[in-house]
């Protein structure tokens, strides 16, 4: 576009296209004067002018004014003129945008979080039926690893009970054995040595291990199969009552007789390091046990978590109760039979006074045994070394039927202590202050007591009055 006047005195202003602003100054200045010249001269007809419009602000360009040659004069005075200041002075602007009235709609932070999250949601139901396969199968896997693990540790195990069994009890058998008895293991004695052991062999041997073969092809009978060997397990609780007499004899010989055993049978292993295999395989079996519960629980496998769970619940009762009758087993100077007092309820540490002043209490540390028909008091003598085990010599008892229990005791503000009393008139009076290691401690001997104590007294009411106390019984009913 450009205003026009004479050519040489009017300046103009001419729409000049993108291809010839590119030419070069120097080039434009050398033809500058030919080109005016030229310009005066020709007889080329003028273009028609370019009108402005002032009401409406923009330009009007007539039909046909297309611009021509890039070597015409003419274009060549457009280009020198327009690269002048001139230009951004005389251009006209054309008229502002109209405001926008409707305001544009972006999303927000919230809008935005929730297109993620389902995003995410579609991808992960898309993947969450494969990952919940995915972790199905690898639990199967991990579950029949573990089921490995216990039929190998099982095998290991009868093959270290066979040591014992054909080798050192052969040989100790053996009346042309090269290697003596000493004598004070003949009579008898020498059977303490090993207790059940054989027993506890021939059924790992013939039945158990065997059993547990064949749950590698059914792991849902590996469950039951615990469950129903509970009241055969029992044995290790008859094993681990017998095992502090085993210990003590082994000990006096172990550097002797045992030794002398030892090597003719080419054993690395002493004696008395396979004779605590029992006591540790029967601890080992609850932590495989749990190991499988917990695969199967992450495989959905719902009836078999069922029967495993009762299973781990019987391998943790078997343990226990022979490692209190391993305790029970150390205690000497006891004259009544130890199997005659009924079921071990507690047993442990107490800070114990006996027939103490009020106000004054200063015990010693001993060990006590509840059961169901005695209260036992005990010293610990003697320490644990890698052949023995402390000794109990017994000190006193308290018959559970002839006997009281005050929880309060005078002088005790904090409520650490209690107190177990004879009732027995055929003995003398004699008390004993006791306090547990813990407020828990406490706590649990209190409750067993009275539980002990509730039962005595169900019991001879039953006898005093059968028929009052089955109509008691039967009130709430």
């Amino acid at each position: 576009m450009f205003y026009s006047g004479k050519f040489g005195k009017s300046r103009r202003r001419k729409w000049i296209p993108t291809q010839f602003r590119k030419l070069s100054q120097g080039k434009v200045d050398k033809n500058s004067s030919s080109s005016s010249s030229s310009n005066n001269n020709t007889g080329a007809p003028d273009r028609p002018p370019l009108k402005k419009s002032s009401s409406d602000k923009r330009f009007k360009s007539p039909v046909g004014g297309e611009v021509t040659s890039s070597k015409s004069a003419p274009d060549e005075e457009l280009c020198r003129e327009t690269t002048g200041e001139e230009e951004e002075d005389e251009l006209e602007l054309p008229p502002p945008m109209k405001p926008i009235s409707e305001p544009i709609v972006m999303p927000s932070d919230e809008t935005q979080a929730q297109r993620e999250q389902q995003n995410t949601d579609r991808n992960s139901k898309l993947g969450s039926g494969e990952s919940t396969q995915e972790s199905e199968e690898s639990a199967l896997h991990k579950r029949e690893y573990v089921i490995r693990e216990l039929i190998e540790t099982e095998r290991d195990y009868v093959r270290d009970l066979a040591l014992i069994v054909e080798g050192y009890l052969k040989l100790m058998r053996d009346p042309d054995c090269e290697i003596p008895m000493p004598e004070d293991l003949r009579g008898g004695k020498d059977k303490m040595v090993f207790g059940n052991i054989e027993a506890i062999y021939e059924w790992h041997r013939d039945v158990f291990l065997k059993a547990l073969e064949k749950c590698l092809h059914s792991p849902e009978e590996l469950g039951p199969l615990f469950s129903r060997c509970e009241r055969k397990l029992h044995m290790y609780v008859v094993y681990c009552q017998n095992k502090p007499v085993s210990e003590f004899i082994v000990s006096e010989h172990i550097d002797t007789y045992f030794e002398d055993l030892r090597q003719k049978l080419g054993h690395k292993l002493q004696i008395c390091d396979l004779l605590i295999k029992p006591v540790q395989r029967i601890t080992k079996y609850q932590l495989l046990l749990r190991d499988l519960y917990k695969y199967a629980e992450r495989a959905g496998l719902a009836a078999e978590v069922k029967s495993l769970q009762e299973a781990t619940r019987v391998m943790q009762v078997v343990p226990k109760n022979a490692n209190d009758m391993m305790d029970v087993g150390r205690l000497q100077g006891f004259d009544g039979k130890i199997t005659a007092q009924g079921k071990l309820l507690l047993h442990g540490v107490l800070v114990c006074a006996e027939n103490p002043l009020p106000g004054t209490f200063k015990g010693k540390e001993l060990q006590v045994f509840l059961f169901e028909q005695n209260i036992i008091f005990s010293e610990a003598v003697g320490k644990k070394t890698q052949f023995t085990s402390p000794v109990y010599i017994y000190k006193a008892h308290i018959q559970v039927n002839k006997m009281n229990l005050e929880e309060k005791v005078a002088g005790d503000d904090a409520n650490e202590l209690f107190l177990v009393r004879s009732t027995d008139p055929r003995k003398p009076a004699m008390c004993y202050v006791c306090q547990a290691s813990s407020p828990e401690a406490r706590n649990e001997w209190v409750q067993t007591l009275k539980e002990i104590l509730q039962t005595q007294r169900d019991f001879l009411k039953a006898i005093q009055s059968p028929i009052a106390y089955q109509k008691e019984l039967t009130k709430d009913v």
